[in-house]
This record gives structure tokens, sequence and C-alpha cells, in this order.
């Protein structure tokens, strides 16, 4: 049987982005590799934090009675907890509805979870909902392979045939990748637990073609970094913020030195239409 005439052998990865899975060599995958010196003259980070001083691992005080300055010596591990507490705290503003929970057991995970990769139920159902409700967009990656399917299938054996890999794979490196950089998830905590997927895959599973009807099951598996580089910092609007003058400290300093992790997500998505 020629090409043209074989079925596409299921399943098929549809794409892949040129960042792959598991990336450990990626920026905002360092952890421990900056000195006090460093953190202090290249990245301005003399202060990280308005009470606690991680370098001289120090708390002040501010009583309100006089103008006295009280400073406390503590431990650096105790620093390190505070610094947190108020990373949790200085999260209100990125997080305050919607997913803030999301976002605060990402946190706890950084600093207990030791560097392994983390998942979670309501993130896949986030990204699941973000895939679903971009499908209305005719760039959207899953309404491109849903035209595809329906314009390319061989209504009379069946099927799609191996001979439209190719195409498929081109026309979804043209389309746009689910990603939560809309105005809501700069404010339900979306935007702050996965500021970039960095990785995409998406798999076609399945595909049943019933007379003029078809039904289509697409695999989407997606991956962000939970952690900081140095691009990250250095924009102005995210450098005076104490949430990431914490978090890059926490991250990157040899002392400290919380490992980032990955985040991983997938959804499941069923496509259905017919031949008109």
């Amino acid at each position: 049987m020629s090409p043209s005439l074989q079925a596409l052998r299921l399943p098929f990865d549809v794409f892949q982005t040129q960042k792959r899975m598991d990336d450990y060599g990626a920026d905002d995958m360092q952890c421990g590799d900056l000195s006090e010196l460093q953190l202090k003259n290249f990245y301005r980070l003399e202060k990280v934090s308005g009470q606690y001083d991680p370098w001289r691992a120090e708390r002040t005080d501010f009583p309100i009675s006089n103008y006295a300055v009280i400073r406390h010596k503590m431990r650096h591990h105790e620093v390190a907890a505070k610094l947190f507490n108020e990373f949790r705290r200085e999260s209100r503003p990125f997080s305050f509805f919607g997913h803030r929970g999301l976002f605060m057991a990402l946190i706890d995970h950084f600093q207990y979870g030791d560097g392994k990769p983390s998942s979670s139920s309501e993130l896949n159902g986030a990204y699941k909902r973000l895939i679903e409700s971009a499908h209305s967009d005719n760039a959207n990656s899953s309404k491109v392979i849903d035209k595809f399917i329906r314009e390319n299938i061989d209504w009379n054996n069946g099927f799609l045939a191996e001979n439209k890999k190719q195409a498929l794979r081109k026309v979804i490196g043209e389309s746009f990748l689910p990603t939560f950089n809309r105005l809501q998830d700069k404010m339900n905590g979306l935007g702050m637990s996965v500021h970039g997927i960095y990785a995409t895959k998406i798999t076609l599973k399945s595909l049943e073609v019933n007379g003029d009807k078809y039904k289509a099951t697409l695999h989407y598996k997606g991956q962000d970094h939970f952690g900081l580089d140095d691009r990250d910092i250095m924009v102005p609007r995210f450098h005076h913020l104490n949430i990431f003058r914490i978090w890059f400290v926490l991250q990157r300093w040899r002392r400290y030195a919380y490992k980032p992790f990955f985040t991983n997500m997938a959804a499941t998505i069923t496509l259905t239409g017919s031949k008109k």
C-alpha cells in the first residue's frame, strides 16, 4: 500500500517545542551559584527585605515609641525561614483571586521539596481550561489541529493518511501554544505559578472516523520552571519588588541554594466535528 493510503500510526507526536522537557541546564534552574558580593554588586541586592537582612543574619525592629532601631542577631536558617514567610505574604497582590492555594503549595515545595518535580490536579485543570477557552481562536494550536484533521481526513477510507504528518507538524509550528499570560492570570496566581510554559509537547492519541463524523483525542504536556534567571531579576519592574528579590536570593545565594524545580501539567482534549 502506498504511503498516501496508509493510516497515520497513533499515538503520533504532533509537536515538541525546541526547548525540551527536563532541561536542568536552563538559566532559571541554577541554584547556589552566586556569592554575596555578586548579589550585592552586580544584581544590586544589598537590601532584600524590609525587616530581615540575610547578609548580616539580623532582624531589624522599628519601635513606635522612639526612633531607635533595634537589631537582633539570628541564625542563617532562621532568616531563611522568615524570608519564606515574607515570600508568601508578598505574593498576595499576584494571587488574591482564584489560585492562591496553588502558588502557596509551590512556595512550600520550593522550601521543602529539594528540587523534585511538582504537579497537581489544580494546575492540570487550569491548563485544560486554558486550552479549551482558547479553542475559538483560529490561530490556537487545538483549533489548528482540529481544522487540519477535518480538511485532510480521507473520508473514503476513514483515516488521516501517514503522508500528512509533516504538513500537520508545519501548521502547528505556526500556531499559538497555551500560556498563562492573560490579564486574569496576573491576579489569580497562575501567572506567578507558571510565569511562562518552558516546554510543550502535543500528541494525537486517537482518531475515530465514523461516516462523516470524527472524534480526535489530543494530549498536551507542559512544563515550566519554578525558578528565576538573570533576566527575571534584572527587569526593572521586578527588581524593585521584594518578592522577586527574596526569591532570587533564596535560590541563587550559595549559603541558601534552595533548588528550583519543574512544574508539570497535562491535559487531554477531545475534538469532534464533521465533514461539512
